[in-house]
């Protein structure tokens, strides 16, 4: 799939997963789009970690399930290492840049590879349930829970949302012009 036809084909998959194993090469060349993103100053902050089965997904998903997180074959954590970058006065800290970029690189190579995901972050916007969740995923405190993606063949067609037209969003010279 071309990369125009990866854009144009990817979506955020909420709805239940089928049961297929998704293979260990087609994770890490998830991961691997993660890792070639663009990362503020080179410092490369962002970790991932591979869940390959519904073994090492469920304990994952007894802390925050969702329709996606219960059924998908395979997800993969997306963290950072706070050490790296301090939130501090006087330092730039592009964490949550860093990993956006990564998210978004990985989304389009699952759906490059054939494969449906979503951008599951919201379960991690509560510091107790992120805390637990980090726990299980057997990550040190220094480690941040942004996301976790979970990967595989949709079950049925799944649900994509409207956009609105190009010209609503899009304007030249100056805000509200047309061409």
């Amino acid at each position: 799939m071309d990369f125009f036809e990866a854009l144009n084909a990817r979506y955020s998959h909420k709805e239940e997963f089928l049961p297929d194993a998704v293979p260990l090469e087609v994770l890490e060349k998830i991961c691997q789009a993660g890792i070639n993103a663009p990362n503020g100053v080179n410092r490369q902050v962002v970790r991932f970690i591979i869940l390959p089965n519904r073994a090492s997904i469920d304990p994952l998903a007894a802390v925050s399930s969702t329709a996606g997180l219960a059924t998908a074959p395979a997800a993969i954590a997306v963290l950072t290492d706070t050490t790296i970058t301090p939130v501090q006065p006087g330092v730039f800290n592009f964490e949550k840049e860093d990993y956006s970029a990564a998210v978004t690189q990985m989304l389009l190579a699952a759906t490059a590879q054939g494969y449906s995901s979503l951008w599951l972050d919201s379960p991690y916007f509560d510091a107790a349930n992120r805390a637990k969740a980090t726990q299980v995923l057997g990550a040190p405190d220094t480690m941040y829970l942004w996301a976790v993606l979970p990967v595989g063949k949709p079950k049925g067609e799944g649900s994509r949302r409207g956009r609105m037209a190009f010209e609503d969003r899009v304007s030249y010279g100056k805000f509200g012009h047309g061409k």
